[in-house]
Order: structure tokens, then sequence, then C-alpha cells
């Protein structure tokens, strides 16, 4: 691993906190790799004053409208591309790319849309009292959102992940709005509780983990593309679900899923025929013939018969 070297990246260097003039205040300003080590993790001290300055330039950067937010983006982003190789170089530019919004509570409707974030993204345990906005977001670092609180409106339709998307133990408490999503990394919902349901159709996901996610109202999948691994074991949906259209490239788990509405799967097609011994359906739709239909039916996608109702119009 190449060591970073201050002096030979020093015009690097001083892009970087000319950019992020938050650093001067956290102790570590002749020593940008110290900071870097402290914001990636290693908790110290000084590092809890490092985090609180990143905290608080993040949420005045955000204060300061989309416009400036997308410009601080665009160049955190060109000074990564010029890490090359130099993977210090790199840990020192995601560091400081990282948008702290952790433990916030936003008690007003807050509009993300159409934000870059150039590195890591953390919302964990955040609280949005009232609507929030993600529409065609980009996250090119990992985005954490464990354990948010959504009680209003939430709306990620379009937006782009290229790393882990992480929603485990979080809640909607109105139906949440993920059509035309991609996730590029792992998709995680695990323990997500959808009180009102959720909505991902045209999503593309690579892999995808919804193990133990509540949906308490209609649900759909309906023309998603799952291109890894996918699981749903577990899961509970209280109303009917539906997977018309739904592409699985890779395995899917469906062990031990409940369905206490409709099921709807026609025109489904899976790489890997999944095992449906332990799925119960309480509400009809078309999972019976599933069940019964030849598996090469289901590689090849050839159920026109069964029509394209989706899952709103029949509940």
């Amino acid at each position: 691993m190449t060591k970073f070297n201050p002096q030979r990246n020093s015009t690097v260097v001083a892009e970087l906190k000319l950019l992020n003039p938050w650093v001067e205040n956290t102790d570590h300003n002749d020593d940008i790799v110290h900071l870097a080590r402290a914001l990636l993790g290693n908790i110290g001290p000084i590092s809890e004053k490092a985090h609180f300055e990143q905290r608080l330039a993040t949420m005045s950067r955000f204060a300061s409208g989309r416009t400036a937010w997308n410009a601080w983006s665009q160049e955190m982003l060109e000074i990564r591309s010029l890490a090359g190789s130099d993977p210090a170089l790199v840990a020192v530019c995601d560091a400081l790319a990282k948008a702290n919004f952790s433990g916030t509570r936003f008690t007003e409707g807050v509009d993300f849309a159409a934000l870059v974030f150039p590195g890591q993204t953390d919302f964990a345990g955040s609280e949005f009292e009232s609507d929030c906005w993600f529409q065609g977001a980009t996250f090119f670092g990992q985005a954490t959102f464990q354990q948010a609180a959504f009680l209003g409106e939430a709306s990620f339709e379009r937006a782009s992940f290229y790393g882990l998307a992480d929603f485990s133990n979080s809640m909607f408490m109105t139906p949440a709005q993920f059509r035309n999503l991609q996730v590029l990394g792992p998709a995680v919902f695990e323990n997500t509780d959808f009180s009102e349901g959720g909505w991902f159709s045209a999503s593309k996901f690579n892999t995808a983990t919804f193990d133990n996610a509540r949906f308490g109202d209609a649900a759909s999948f309906t023309d998603c593309e799952f291109v890894g691994p996918v699981s749903f074991k577990r899961a509970l949906f209280q109303a009917c679900c539906g997977f018309e259209g739904a592409q699985f490239r890779k395995s899917v788990n469906l062990a031990q899923v409940e369905i206490d509405g409709a099921a709807w799967f026609q025109d489904v097609k899976f790489a890997q025929f999944p095992d449906l011994a332990s799925v119960q359906v309480g509400g009809g739709g078309d999972f019976q013939k599933l069940m019964r239909s030849p598996r090469v039916d289901h590689q090849s996608g050839n159920n026109a018969q069964w029509g394209r109702q989706s899952c709103a119009e029949r509940s």
C-alpha cells in the first residue's frame, strides 16, 4: 500500500482544505491523514471533535442549498479521481467527503431531491417527522439509514446507490416510495417495517435482503430486476404483494414468507426456481398456479395467459 505523502500530494491537500475549511477547527489541520483516520472510525478524544465539526459542516452545507451542495460534491469527486492508485489519498478524500446526518431530528419537511453525495452518507438513527424527498439523489459511497424513522411521506424514487444502501431496522409510517430505484451495491431492508406498504416497481438491485421485513399494506415489486441473490426469508406481507414481471437472475430465498393477502407472480422469471414449500398465502392470487406450473415456463417468462393486472388493481 502506498503511504500518503502530504508533500507529494500538496496540491490535493490544499484543495481538500479549501473545500473543507472545517478541518482547521479539529486540531488536525497540520496532519490531514490523522484526521482522516479519526473520521474513518479510530475513535479517540480528538476524533469526537472531528466528527462534531464534520457534522456541523454537513448541516451548514445542506442549508446553503442544492446548487452549493452539488458544486462541492462535484469538486470532491474530481479530487478523488486524482487519487488514482494511491489508497491512502483515496482514504483521505473519502473521509472528508462523508455527509454526517446521523441522529438528526427533522421536524419539518426536508428536500434532498437530486443531491449528489460524493462519499459515505450517514442518516443512522435519524427521525423524519414530516415529509422527506430523496427523488433522483445519487449516493456514491455507502449510505446508512439504519434505525431511521420516516413518519411522513418518504420518497426515494429514481435514486441511485453505487454502494451499500442500508435501511435495516428502519420504519416507514406511510407508503414507502422506491420506484425506479437503482442499487449497485448491497440493498439491506432486513427487519424494516413498512407499516403502510412499499412500492419498488421497476427498480434494479444487485444483492438484496428483505429478511424479516413487514409490509402492513400492499407491496409492489412489479418489473423489478434482481441481478444478484435476493432473500425475503420470514418476510411478512399483511396485504397483497405483486411480483409481476420481476426477473430474478440468481437465487431467491422465500423461506417462511407469509402473505396474508393475494400474491401475484405472473410473467415472473426465475433463473433458479425457489423452494416454495414454506410459503403461506392466505388471500388468493396466482400463487397456486406458480406452484403447479412447469419451472421452464417461469424461466422463459411464457405466462401471458395470467395477464398483467397489478397488485394494486386487484386489491
